[in-house]
């Protein structure tokens, strides 16, 4: 008889995967009633009352430490401490790579999305039971806690020895991993005083957001009140639970429901609207933001309501589609140099008469030094007696990191990982031909807790675990991008061998999950500078097992990875003449230069060109009003032709220039009121002059202030960095426009608002995501790869808040 309850989860995890449900739910059906077959499920635990609990570690049973201020935290109060491992044994396993291996890949994926679901439920079950038996005995029980997630992965090895997990045949690699690779390994603690839960698994700080503990079981804590939240959504219904006090835009972000802002929930840009069920005092500065008749209506800003009964939430904003820069507008020819190198080769097995070991005949057959991972290592002889000793070796420099069948030699891929704060673009590339096979785009899932870098560096801060979370959201993301370009190309992961990423420094910094506090402080210095290379493993991307990702050398704790891309697309570094780079986004990122030197700088220019801090600004989705021309019927068009919902920050700048251009705005960037033309489209908006653009959209007076100081400061920059370079304007022969702001942006707008110096009108070339380029001449190239890493000691930076023309230059610069 067919699990209903399995079919619903696996179905719905599948559907977030972008499987179209009702075209696979046969296989699903028939995987599920076939699972029986392929699962071997086994546990292991054992049960200690003897232990000591310090500061930052347990010390249990035996000599076995549990590390980390995570556990002890959760773990206090125990009486007894379980250790568990639960196993679906190594059948299930092979049954999905047999699926791989044979090229059917939706086969594969419903298997392994059926079998995690199914690994969580049966952890569900073997904890209720001990739920149960405690209880018996009067003593309450912990939710049970993983390593991995907010708790270091080393602890697995220590839970592995404790539950004894070798008595049912389980093994456990050097990086902590648990073989057979369907199972888990856990602790929960026993006690009349300990802190705990009616569901599984603690869902305080979780980052899973699609957990089904988090999805289905709707409990409370003992001793602390709990309130379930039915939350409506794009045409969706789910339930949360909600503490007591619990600030409702927080409890929705984390669970991954969007709702747009651009301040991180501190209650500043007044977006983030919802509907309740119920009628709460409203306090004047949230009434600011809201109508007498949103009001009557019980419109709330989440980030203003605090959870303290039951409710019903409706989310009122819809998503649409993103407009995601993906192509880079210049053409470059790239040395295809990777470092990944496949040999197919013949391995003589041992005889008698040659006992030399098989590592010694893998190093013989590549001739050259060789390091082997340990992982490797352990598969040598099998797959050498299995492929009968022919086999391909998959080399990157001097390391051993795969060996594979035959058939495999011309499988070869690679990935270009582009992390913008608003946006995410990955492009899957075979290393062999150089040629571009996919791209995958999406708006960057952080963007919950903030349009810029600040925002979310302040909930990482903030927040017990906030690094984990934005760290967390960006593996899941990546890992999204891996299973769409294996499902819709049919190749394995296991045959992506590396990733180039580039991003701003904090963005890198929460790839990593490295701290950011001290990006955020002065003196502004990054915990690190230089180029990085780490095993994907170890950063949880599902990649090759040995695979690698590389994160190009940042030049300050603003100016990073995907300044030095852009820089590499653009070849401004090669050529004679004198360039200028822009990157307008939260900060501008700025160079000058040429061949024989380049200064570089970051202007603090705000979310304000990307809609953020904007009455109606909004990101460049369907709907967003993207360029506007007063001389035309319509005056605006949208993203999408849509009706408008809001103004992006192409559309903002063309509206400013226009409003220069009429004369409704002066140069101190005032609205004038007595104006002749478009007379009746100046008024009023919450008590501020402002201006309608079209529909219901207006530009206000506070708008207008918000970009006259973005504009402000990157005018700042451009104008020191001359000055620094001993130039005048009129010496610069290109200015590179990149990234999607700039490549969406009119040059001739920007020159009217004097964004850009009016000397360099006519000089502009908008270069596309060129940042993305940058990476992928990485990834293809290991001498771009050396020139990358050259160009961070090649660009001095120049910080601007230090120099002694910035203030004066950004007064002048905010003047239209």
């Amino acid at each position: 008889m067919l699990n209903k309850h399995l079919i619903e989860e696996s179905t719905e995890k599948l559907k977030s995967m972008g499987f179209d449900v009702e075209e696979i739910q046969g296989e699903v059906e028939q995987l599920i009633e076939e699972f029986e077959e392929f699962v071997d499920y086994k546990v292991k635990y054992e049960v200690y009352d003897e232990f000591n609990i310090s500061k930052d570690r347990i010390s249990v049973g035996n000599g076995e430490f549990l590390h980390g201020e995570y556990v002890v935290e959760n773990l206090k109060g125990s009486d007894y401490i379980v250790a568990a491992v639960i196993s679906l044994g190594e059948g299930i396993e092979s049954k999905i790579k047999e699926f791989f291996q044979k090229g059917e890949y939706t086969k594969g994926f419903i298997l392994d999305t059926i079998s995690n679901v199914f690994l969580e439920e049966v952890t569900l079950d073997f904890w209720k039971d001990l739920k149960k038996k405690s209880e018996s005995y009067g003593k309450k029980i912990t939710p049970v806690f993983f390593p991995g997630n907010n708790w270091d992965i080393k602890n697995q090895l220590a839970i592995f020895r404790l539950a004894r997990a070798e008595e049912i045949g389980l093994k456990i690699n050097e990086n902590f991993m648990i073989l057979p690779e369907k199972s888990v390994s856990f602790v929960c603690g026993i006690g009349e005083n300990v802190k705990t839960c009616e569901i599984a698994a603690s869902c305080d700080n979780c980052p899973l957001v699609d957990c089904i503990y988090r999805k289905k079981i709707m409990s409370k804590q003992l001793g602390e009140k709990r309130y379930k939240v039915i939350v409506y959504f794009e045409g969706k219904e789910k339930e949360l639970v909600a503490r007591e006090g619990e600030n409702l835009f927080y409890l929705l972000s984390r669970d991954g429901i969007y709702l747009p802002n651009s301040c991180g929930g501190n209650r500043i840009c007044g977006k983030c609207r919802v509907r309740v069920d119920k009628s709460y005092e409203v306090s004047e500065q949230e009434a600011y933001f809201l109508s007498r008749e949103e009001i009557e209506k019980n419109v709330r800003l989440a980030c203003f309501v605090e959870v303290r009964e039951d409710l019903k939430v409706q989310v009122l904003y819809k998503e649409g589609k993103a407009r995601i820069l993906t192509e880079n507008k210049k053409d470059i020819e790239v040395p295809l140099d990777s470092r990944i190198d496949k040999r197919p080769v013949v391995i003589a097995l041992p005889t008698l008469e040659d006992q030399r070991d098989f590592v010694e005949r893998v190093k013989e057959a590549v001739g050259e030094f060789l390091e082997i991972p340990l992982s490797v290592v352990r598969n040598i002889p099998s797959f050498l007696e299995k492929e009968n000793s022919k086999v391909t070796l998959v080399l990157r420099k001097s390391e051993l990191i795969a060996i594979e069948r035959v058939d495999l030699a011309n499988k070869k891929y690679g990935i270009a990982l582009d992390i913008g704060t608003t946006t995410i673009v990955a492009y899957l590339y075979d290393l062999d031909s150089g040629k571009q096979i996919d791209v995958y785009s999406s708006l960057n899932p952080q963007r919950n807790f903030g349009a810029d870098v600040i925002s979310r560096i302040e909930y990482a801060l903030k927040e017990r675990d906030g690094l984990n979370t934005l760290h967390f959201l960006l593996i899941e993301e990546i890992n999204k991008a891996i299973s769409e370009f294996s499902w819709r190309n049919k190749i394995e992961r296991d045959n992506i061998y590396e990733i180039v990423a580039v991003g701003n420094p904090t963005m890198i910094h929460f790839l990593l999950k490295v701290d950011v506090k001290n990006i955020a402080v002065s003196p502004y210095v990054p915990t690190f500078t230089s180029m990085m290379e780490i095993k994907a493993k170890d950063l949880g991307i599902k990649i090759n097992e040995e695979g690698y990702v590389i994160t190009l050398p940042l030049i300050s704790a603003y100016v990073g990875a995907d300044t030095i891309a852009t820089v590499l697309g653009s070849r401004m570094d090669l050529e004679e003449d004198m360039s200028l780079l822009i990157d307008i986004g939260t900060n501008g990122e700025m160079v000058l230069g040429n061949k024989h030197k380049m200064i570089a700088s970051s202007a603090a220019a705000g979310p304000a060109f990307e809609g953020g801090g904007i009455t109606f600004g909004m990101p460049a989705l369907e709907g967003a009003i993207d360029h506007v021309d007063f001389a035309k019927v319509p005056s605006y068009t949208t993203v999408g032709g849509k009706e408008p919902k809001g103004i992006c920050g192409s559309g903002i700048v063309d509206a400013i220039s226009e409003l220069l251009r009429y004369g409704i705005i002066d140069k101190t960037g005032r609205i004038v009121k007595d104006v002749e033309l478009f007379k009746e489209r100046v008024g009023v908006f919450k008590g501020e002059d402002a201006f309608l653009i079209g529909g219901d959209i207006y530009i206000t007076q506070r708008d207008i202030r918000q970009i006259q100081m973005a504009k402000g400061a990157i005018r700042a920059g451009i104008d020191i960095m001359l000055k620094e370079m001993g130039i005048d304007v009129k010496d610069v022969k290109k200015v590179f426009l990149a990234g999607g702001f700039g490549n969406y942006i009119s040059p001739k707008s920007a020159v009217e608002i004097g964004l850009i110096p009016k000397e360099l009108e006519g000089k502009v070339l908008q270069i596309g995501n060129s940042a993305g380029m940058g990476a992928v001449m990485c990834l293809l190239s290991e001498k771009e790869l050396k020139r990358a890493v050259g160009l961070k000691d090649k660009i001095r930076y120049i910080e601007l808040s230090t120099h002694p023309d910035f203030q004066k230059k950004f007064m002048d610069g905010m003047y239209f």
